[in-house]
């Protein structure tokens, strides 16, 4: 994080090495800290009281399935954008196509904060 606005300064990188840069050093712990909210947090409350009206309140029955909804943005785009470049990359695009579903869905991402959670533990040890 201490270099990160070397990330936007000038120089020779595209657009696009760009915003994977950042999204690799930034973003992703952003997300990752309210992930960890979100299952320490929010998961053991909304077992105990689920996410409806008559517990909640109108607002945050809203914000819940609109943060839901938010969350399917990046599986939504990043398979659209594996499936605008099957033409150009033919076989290995479709393979592409298929990777990206399974591993940007809500399913793949709790499975890799499962993974990235057991090398947390390890780590301890």
């Amino acid at each position: 994080l201490k270099h990160a606005g070397a990330f936007t300064d000038g120089g020779r990188l595209k657009c696009r090495a760009r915003c994977g840069l950042i999204w690799t050093f930034l973003i992703r712990w952003a997300m990752t800290v309210l992930t960890v909210g979100a299952v320490y947090v929010g998961l053991p409350v909304t077992t105990l009281r689920p996410l409806d009206e008559a517990n909640w309140g109108r607002l945050i029955t809203l914000l819940g399935r609109a943060c839901f909804l938010m969350g399917l943005g990046p599986w939504i785009f990043a398979t659209l954008e594996a499936m605008l470049l099957v033409p150009r990359r033919g076989l290995q695009g479709v393979v592409q196509v298929l990777f990206v579903a399974i591993v940007s869905s809500p399913f793949g991402f709790a499975t890799f904060f499962l993974y990235n959670f057991c090398l947390q533990v390890t780590s301890c040890f």
